[in-house]
C-alpha cells in the first residue's frame, strides 16, 4: 500500500511539473513580442527594438494576408533602421511593406503614398534626391487623386517635398511648393510654424 501511494505522489508531483512548466513557458504571441519592442524603443534600446520587431514581424508572415499586425511591425522595424542609420535595411523593409500594401489595398490608397513617402524620406537622407523625388511625386499624385488638393496630409507631405527641393538647390520651385502648402494650412487654420 505505501508503494501504491508513493507512486500516486509522484505522478501527482510529476502531473504538477508538467503543468507549470508548459504554463511558464508558453510560446511568446505577436503581442507579447511587439510590447517587448515597444518598451525598448520607448527606453532608446534600439538594437533590442529591433530584435523584437523582427521576430514580431516574423511571426505576423504566418498570418492571413489580410492581418494588420505583419504591417504595423514591418513599419516599427523601418523606422528601428532608420532610427540607427541602417537606412539600406530600412528601405527593404519599407519595398516589402509598399508592396503588401499595394496587393491588400490597390496602388492609390493612403497607406502606399505615406509609405512611398518614407520611402523617399529614407533616400532623401542618404544623399539619393533624384530617386526621393520621384517617390515624393508618387506619393503627392495618389493623395491628391484620393483625398483632395486641400487635404492635410498633402500640405505634410508638400512641405517635404519643399524641403528636398531645396536640398537640390532648386529654391525657386521649392518657394512655389512651400505657397502651395502654406495656403492648404491657412484654409484649414493650422500653424505651421
Amino acid at each position: 500500500m505505501n508503494r501504491i501511494r508513493f507512486v500516486a505522489l509522484l505522478v501527482a508531483i510529476l502531473g504538477t511539473l508538467l503543468f507549470l512548466n508548459n504554463q511558464f513557458n508558453q510560446p511568446e504571441t505577436w503581442e507579447s513580442i511587439n510590447r517587448k519592442g515597444l518598451s525598448a524603443f520607448q527606453e532608446s534600446h534600439y538594437a533590442e527594438a529591433e530584435k523584437h520587431f523582427k521576430e514580431a514581424a516574423k511571426l505576423g508572415g504566418t498570418f492571413p494576408p489580410t492581418d494588420p499586425r505583419i504591417n504595423f511591425s514591418l513599419n516599427q522595424l523601418a523606422e528601428i533602421y532608420r532610427i540607427q542609420s541602417k537606412f539600406s535595411e530600412a528601405e527593404q523593409v519599407l519595398k516589402q511593406l509598399l508592396e503588401s500594401y499595394k496587393i491588400k489595398f490597390g496602388p492609390n490608397h493612403i497607406n502606399v503614398a505615406l509609405t512611398l513617402n518614407n520611402l523617399a524620406a529614407n533616400s532623401r537622407i542618404q544623399g539619393k534626391f533624384e530617386e526621393s523625388e520621384i517617390l515624393l511625386k508618387q506619393a503627392l499624385k495618389i493623395l491628391e487623386d484620393s483625398l483632395g488638393a486641400e487635404h492635410p496630409i498633402l500640405g505634410n507631405l508638400l512641405e517635404h517635398y519643399a524641403h528636398l527641393l531645396h536640398q537640390m538647390n532648386r529654391s525657386t520651385e521649392a518657394g512655389e511648393i512651400e505657397k502651395r502648402y502654406h495656403e492648404i494650412y491657412s484654409r484649414l487654420g493650422i500653424n505651421n510654424l
